[in-house]
């Protein structure tokens, strides 16, 4: 889908979206990222759509789940630019919001890690791909082509992974 077809769902109250879009990454300055590794995060979270009806034969996207990628993407990416979508049956207006939070709560209670564990899973996966391919790690950002840069990068106390 094109991402200009992709707009966040106006069932959305503007706390709601607050609260989505301040949701903090661990990467500090996350426009640091290559474009590749936008695209990648991009088919891991894919904006969360339904069809609505524009017009006569016109069928916008809504957007109710994962609007940080999409907002990401609407940074960097041309609005001709291909993505990856998960599609939904469209609520009832009335639902939406419902629905877009009940997505976003389980999704961040399924995958995120405590702080105290986030930081060794993190650097054990700049450890494994830096052996398996160094080239990978700066494809994705300069700021990972060292350890120490790369802890830098989200704050990690290198001296203690």
């Amino acid at each position: 889908m094109s991402l200009s077809q992709i707009e966040v769902s106006p069932h959305l109250s503007p706390s709601v979206l607050r609260l989505f879009l301040a949701r903090s990454s661990f990467l500090r300055d996350v426009k640091s990222l290559s474009d590749e590794a936008l695209k990648i995060y991009m088919i891991q979270h894919p904006p969360v759509v339904y069809g609505a009806k524009r017009g006569k034969s016109r069928t916008q996207l809504m957007c109710i789940a994962n609007l940080f990628p999409l907002y990401l993407a609407r940074l960097r990416l041309a609005g001709s630019e291909k993505v990856r979508v998960t599609l939904v049956d469209a609520p009832l207006s009335k639902n939406t919001e419902a629905l877009a939070l009940s997505l976003a709560l389980t999704s961040e209670t399924c995958h995120s890690l405590p702080p105290k564990d986030l930081s060794h899973y993190i650097v054990s996966l700049w450890e494994h791909l830096a052996s398996s391919d160094h080239k990978a790690l700066t494809a994705l950002s300069e700021k990972f082509n060292s350890k120490t840069s790369f802890c830098e990068a989200l704050s990690i106390n290198r001296r203690n992974v």
